[in-house]
């Protein structure tokens, strides 16, 4: 199977400090695939360099075969990238419908009018708001907030959804239903990069694994055999554990 995404030896300096050295890895069309790591691991910052959000201080990015490493966001979101970020941020004076559609402008196509409603609509039916799109953004439960933000991501009908810790927060029968709602992504053919600390989301959801640790790739496989690995438990844990 061809790759859908691939990074080569992606590289990234803020100062003195290198927060992503010479990561490589690729993943295939409909894989959900886990980037680990312990905080300030480089994990969100090769999200960023993704979606456009920080350029790129070396290496490659490719979605197919379209390089996609000097692409703003925008762009970038053309050719079938979307995201969620680690904090919800919703834009509180317009509607729950009207946060969706503004992501219409921004997808593979642009949508306008009744139609763009009906797909907002669309959307938000899929990750279980389905006829909330008239109510205030300040009137969502957290999780009622993130399925929005998934919505507002879909919108943009994406074939790479990168998710930021999108499951953090959640209460244990809010992860079940955000668990559900990935798997649901997952059944449409959509590619998941999924950052994520909660391992019982990361078993439950991801084929493969992908570890950061100090802006390297330590270890990438099977879920279950990368995070037995005594370095992957190292950099989680501490010597004494690994």
């Amino acid at each position: 199977m061809s790759a859908e995404l691939h990074l080569s030896h992606l590289h990234k300096r803020f100062g003195g400090l290198v927060a992503v050295k010479d990561v490589s890895f690729s993943l295939a069309r409909g894989e959900v695939v886990g980037l680990l790591g312990p905080n300030g691991s480089g994990k969100t910052t090769v999200m960023n360099m993704i979606s456009g959000a920080l350029p790129c201080d070396g290496g490659s990015v490719k979605v197919g075969t379209t390089d996609i490493t000097k692409m703003k966001p925008h762009r970038v979101a053309k050719h079938g990238v979307a995201r969620t970020f680690q904090l919800v941020r919703p834009l509180p004076t317009l509607t729950v419908g009207e946060n969706v559609m503004l992501s219409l402008a921004f997808g593979k196509k642009r949508h306008w009018g009744r139609e763009a409603r009906d797909l907002a609509e669309e959307k938000l039916a899929f990750v279980g708001l389905e006829g909330r799109g008239d109510e205030q953004v300040g009137n969502l439960t957290y999780i009622d907030q993130k399925r929005m933000e998934m919505a507002r991501a879909l919108a943009s009908e994406p074939d790479i959804l990168l998710l930021d810790e999108w499951l953090a927060g959640l209460n244990p029968s809010e992860l079940s239903i955000g668990i559900e709602l990935v798997r649901h992504l997952q059944g449409q053919g959509i590619t998941v990069l999924l950052v994520e600390h909660i391992m019982e989301a990361v078993r439950a959801l991801c084929s493969r694994c992908i570890v950061m640790s100090a802006g390297e790739v330590i270890a990438e496989g099977p879920s279950a055999e990368v995070l037995a690995r005594p370095a992957v438990i190292k950099a989680y844990l501490g010597d004494d554990h690994a």
